[in-house]
């Protein structure tokens, strides 16, 4: 369907592969992508390193234009931007499950609990990550049902859409927007590498001007702090005011 949009399709291994750029490993992405983590993985620095670099990527694909963006939390992290269309695809059971098994040669049993299985995982997975329900009818703008509508027809309704002039206005401020929520959830991802009990420090970005508030105990961190976000892509300027607060010991 995105070739016949003219879009790039950005599927599960396009993103493994920006993230893999982004520092992050294949096993982790696989630990996280599209799956609801377990109790014992919320405490864990990595699933937070997970998150911000989700953002990250599917906002740097998002600022490219005439992208199609396959789950992934899009419909929750796009959300109202002027120029985004979400847009979900639904079929009964029976319907997705004959189609899988003819494309994947699977007998109906396996077919049937790998789409449970996925539905599962995609639902947990927006909900644990973005506290949203997958079935929100809110975090669409629409649904088609391919149970008598073809994929011609769908794209042709989606195109049409794109094609309006409601959905065209204000995208150039999207775009540069998309642009500093990428570049703050890298500089958060940085922040977090470095945080400790005595380093608590966050960014915000406004037009690639990047701006460091909080406090820490040590000189050193405000600076190797600045010196790493200062090379991340799209930096035009940081305004470095974390603070230097030393911990007074007192003994009774």
């Amino acid at each position: 369907m995105a070739n016949d949009l003219g879009c790039e399709c950005v599927d599960k291994t396009k993103i493994g592969e920006a993230l893999a750029i982004q520092g992050l490993p294949a096993t982790e992405m696989e630990k996280y992508d599209e799956k609801k983590p377990s109790i014992w993985d919320s405490f864990f620095i990595q699933r937070s390193k997970f998150l911000h670099l989700i953002r990250a990527v599917i906002y740097d694909f998002a600022g490219k234009n005439n992208t199609v963006i396959l789950g992934r939390g899009g419909q929750v992290l796009l959300k109202d931007l002027p120029g985004a269309l979400h847009v979900r695809i639904i079929a009964p059971l029976g319907i997705r499950l004959k189609r899988i098994m003819e494309r994947e040669g699977y007998d109906e049993r396996n077919g049937e609990r790998i789409l449970r299985r996925s539905d599962r995982e995609s639902s947990g997975y927006i909900r644990s990550f973005f506290g949203a329900d997958w079935n929100d009818q809110n975090l669409y703008d629409m649904v088609i049902n391919t149970k008598a509508i073809s994929i011609d027809t769908a794209v042709g309704t989606i195109q049409d859409t794109i094609d309006s002039p409601e959905f065209k206005g204000g995208f150039k401020e999207t775009l540069d927007k998309l642009a500093d929520l990428a570049l703050q959830q890298k500089a958060e991802t940085i922040i977090m590498e470095m945080q400790g009990p005595d380093n608590l420090f966050v960014a915000s970005v406004e037009k690639g001007v990047v701006t460091l508030t909080g406090s820490t105990d040590l000189l050193k961190v405000k600076e190797d702090c600045e010196r790493e976000i200062s090379r991340l892509k799209g930096v035009e300027r940081i305004k470095n005011d974390i603070l230097i607060v030393k911990n007074i010991s007192y003994s009774a």
